[in-house]
């Protein structure tokens, strides 16, 4: 749990919008260079590169894929483990190594990784199967991930965690290429986000998506998750994350009492105790900074077997759905 007095003074820095241009550079499929190579067609760079990192390899395995240098090889765990799992390296043309990944038992995944998984299976996934190794990816200039690929039948998905067991994304699996790519985070990315957290002790930056309309950036903020997105320019829109139902209450009062005091009289009006256990747990609460709404708030609320959803903005003005 954060310090939330430090939380609230970072939740009005959200409310200012700024601008700066951002760019991400992910590799995009391009199966004309994929091939295997010996190492007289890698560059030098590559070779010193990872000979400087890995030591003397055997049975290497080199790949020229999407414009990368990829050593595929046996290692000891990225997480320093004694194990020895198939990695694979990936440097630029300049001996730059941008990610490794590893391919690891499920049972050597962290146990919060673990149990946080198990959680979501059963809520959501109780017919799928999960593979019995997992990946872990180590990006440059960006934290650890943790992947775990599902199936049932002809369906696939990834579900990908952070060390501590947040979940970062689950989508689909579309993708016949099982190779998981680099990310580069360009400085732009990067200011943007040191820009949007100033006062944070640790910020980390876990995933970064981009298509023509927006980026999504996914961060860790002093440990909490939260995701950022940007305008087709590279412009902040908003960022969103999400707290306790108590948390919130106190940040509502901090922000305007007036938005606390209206949730409280909605919820006496349709007989909720917000201060029950058993609501707090069932409530699902995400705070989002908006470039042009500013602040607000969507709730969801699970009692009786039914949903109640209800958003409320910075001046405390509540719309229910449906």
């Amino acid at each position: 749990m954060y310090n939330l007095i430090i939380a609230i003074m970072k939740l009005k820095n959200f409310m200012l919008a700024f601008v700066c241009s951002a760019f991400v550079f992910t590799a995009c499929s391009d199966d004309d260079d994929n091939g295997n190579v010996t190492p007289s067609d890698v560059p030098e760079a590559v070779l010193k590169a990872f000979e400087n990192k890995y030591g003397e390899v055997k049975d290497v395995k080199r790949e020229k894929k999407n414009n990368y240098n990829v050593a595929r090889f046996q290692a000891g765990a990225i997480t320093k483990a004694d194990d020895s799992y198939t990695t694979s390296a990936w440097f630029d043309d300049n001996g730059s190594e941008k990610q490794v990944n590893q391919d690891i038992p499920f049972a050597k995944l962290p146990e919060a990784v673990k149990t946080a998984f198990a959680d979501i299976q059963k809520a959501m996934y109780a017919d799928w199967k999960a593979d019995d190794e997992a990946d872990v990816v180590n990006r440059l200039d960006m934290g650890l991930v943790y992947i775990i690929e599902i199936e049932k039948g002809q369906e696939e998905r990834e579900l990908s965690f952070t060390a501590a067991g947040i979940l970062l994304k689950d989508v689909a699996d579309d993708d016949d290429d099982d190779d998981i790519l680099p990310v580069v985070v360009s400085e732009e990315i990067k200011k943007t986000i040191a820009g949007l957290f100033p006062d944070s002790k640790s910020v980390v930056i876990m995933e970064i998506e981009a298509d023509d309309d927006e980026t999504e950036i996914d961060v860790l903020d002093d440990g909490i998750h939260k995701e950022v997105k940007l305008d087709a320019k590279g412009n902040w829109v908003s960022t969103e994350f999400e707290v306790t139902l108590p948390d919130a209450m106190e940040i509502m009062n901090t922000l305007n009492p007036a938005i606390l005091q209206k949730l409280q009289a909605m919820a006496a009006q349709a007989g909720i105790d917000l201060t029950n256990p058993e609501i707090i747990s069932n409530t699902e609460v995400n705070v989002i900074s908006h470039v042009t709404e500013g602040m607000y708030f969507e709730v969801e609320i699970e009692i009786g077997g039914k949903e109640i959803e209800v958003t409320i903005d910075k001046d405390g003005n509540i719309s229910i759905g449906d």
